[in-house]
């Protein structure tokens, strides 16, 4: 089996080192428009050997695309004309309408397009990131439609159990709703913390609560513009929830009422606010 991993950033990587530590008996291929970046991943054993260009990697039975979300409709489009109707596509975008939409408008086949999001990511990128394991025991989305071949989802799932993940098949709507709160909030939240914190230094140095809240700061901030623009309505829908919470709590404090505070930073199962 021929696997084209098209783009050798951190998840990219990982998914070619997973595969060299697999029981999958197949030949990976690797492109990246960064030359040091594809290099960095063929000496790290990552792929077995790169493409020079885009189109190479339509020969492969099965294409996983890694890039950032943007770099994906040019992506399709270069890859068009060269695809054979049983090639399957793949992607790891963590937000999937529109990259179901560019699939549907661009490629050929789009049924044999499975979109995919692996819940495995950390906040380093590049081949720094990639780890063999990365993907062990971790939740894999999958977002297939009404159109979607299921022969194309069989061996997506197949692919990604192969990388010792777990498979979850689920709505696209429904996945952006949920990791606009698991992801997208929490990105924005600790984003915003160290802001503030550059705006205010401080003397003293956070200890392990302010770590945990501000560890995917690290994360490349070009890359989740891209994604919040990208699922800009969920996200900003529970932001404007989390704000409405957060002065809530404002007001407590202000009003110096101590069972206001612990209810906000408690709220009962029952709480029809939430």
């Amino acid at each position: 089996m021929r696997v084209a991993i098209v783009g050798l950033g951190g998840i990219g990587a990982s998914v070619g080192l997973a595969l060299q530590h697999s029981a999958l008996e197949c030949a990976v291929l690797g492109y990246d428009v960064n030359p040091d970046a594809a290099r960095e991943a063929l000496q790290a054993g990552a792929v077995d050997q790169l493409a020079e260009r885009l189109a190479e990697c339509a020969d492969a039975a099965l294409i996983l695309l890694a890039t950032p979300p943007l770099a994906i409709p040019e992506v399709f489009q270069q890859l068009a004309p060269h695809l054979r109707p049983e090639t399957v596509l793949t992607d790891v975008v963590s937000v999937k309408l529109p990259v179901l939409r560019w699939a549907a408008q661009y490629l050929p086949y789009p049924s044999r397009f499975v979109g995919g999001h692996p819940i495995a990511g950390t906040e380093h990128h590049g081949i720094r990131a990639a780890r063999a394991d990365l993907f062990q025991g971790a939740p894999w989305a999958l977002t297939p439609t009404e159109q979607t071949d299921p022969d194309a989802l069989q061996r997506v799932q197949a692919f990604v159990q192969t990388l010792r993940a777990v498979p979850l098949t689920m709505d696209a709507a429904q996945h952006d709703h949920e990791f606009a709160l698991l992801s997208f909030a929490p990105h924005a939240l600790a984003f915003s913390l160290v802001a503030l914190h550059r705006e205010n230094p401080t003397q003293l140095q956070g200890g392990g609560s302010w770590r945990s809240a501000t560890r995917v700061a690290q994360s490349d901030p070009a890359l989740w513009a891209q994604l919040m623009a990208l699922n800009r309505e969920p996200t900003r829908r529970w932001l404007e929830q989390l704000i409405e919470r957060l002065q809530q709590l404002a007001d407590a404090l202000q009003q110096d009422d101590p069972d206001a505070i612990q209810q906000r930073l408690a709220p009962h199962t029952g709480d029809t606010t939430q």
